[in-house]
């Protein structure tokens, strides 16, 4: 109960690995109803060095979607998988936009 009461990015994300990893009991029906209704697919960004959410729980997601792929990052954790390299970040999500396109 006190992860959902305090207001910080590491609690905040703390419930959602949680959720993903399969703790809460609904999480199954969940990615269920994505995998039925998804028509596209999803690109997943995981810092190999990410000590708040394991990479397992993103190649937990993609074995329960198939239209997801995981893209791990390496040398970079939970917070500069995107901080600090906004641009390049940026580059990556216009060429799966692109890609998705057409």
């Amino acid at each position: 109960m006190e992860g959902f009461l305090r207001h910080t990015h590491k609690s905040s994300w703390h419930t959602l690995h949680n959720i993903i990893c399969g703790t809460a009991g609904k999480v199954e029906g969940y990615l269920d109803e994505v995998k039925n209704r998804l028509k596209c697919d999803i690109t997943i960004f995981h810092g190999k060095d990410d000590e708040l959410i394991p990479v397992e729980c993103s190649y937990n997601v993609k074995s329960r979607i198939p239209q997801a792929h995981v893209k791990v990052v390496k040398n970079k954790d939970h917070i500069n998988i995107v901080v600090g390299r906004q641009k390049v970040f940026a580059r990556e999500l216009e060429e799966i936009w692109k890609n998705a396109s057409g």
